[in-house]
């Protein structure tokens, strides 16, 4: 199939699919006599299970690392990444608990003495980051 129809089938634009090409994600099986690029069937699944690789955080580079030509998956390869991944995703959701509670803290101070007291002191003393 010819690089519109694979966009139009996976829902992805031609130059994205170009781009994926170009970082060694996806080829073309072919070219016709005229240079247009001819991909394969299963084209349209691994331009979607790259999307959504992509939407589960992983980069281009292990992308590329976890798929082989014909579009399969290394399961010891995405277990691993898909172990780094996770491990990144429970540090960001630490440090963003701990932003929660210092806002929460700060919003608490502000209020309690906001009305009684000047508000630049207070502020000075609370805007840290635990």
């Amino acid at each position: 199939m010819k690089i519109g129809e694979l966009s139009r089938k996976a829902g992805i634009a031609t130059s994205a699919i170009r781009y994926y090409e170009e970082q060694g994600l996806l080829a073309p099986t072919s070219r016709t006599p005229s240079g247009y690029r001819e991909y394969a069937d299963n084209a349209p699944e691994r331009l979607q299970l790259i999307q959504t690789a992509k939407k589960l955080g992983f980069s281009l580079e292990v992308i590329r690392d976890l798929l082989d030509l014909n579009g399969k998956c290394s399961i010891e390869k995405t277990m691993r990444q898909t172990s780094i991944l996770l491990q990144e995703v429970e540090q960001q959701q630490a440090a963003l608990a701990r932003q929660h509670a210092s806002l929460l803290a700060l919003r608490t101070v502000l209020i309690d003495h906001g009305a009684v007291h000047p508000v630049e002191g207070v502020c000075a003393e609370h805007f840290t980051l635990n």
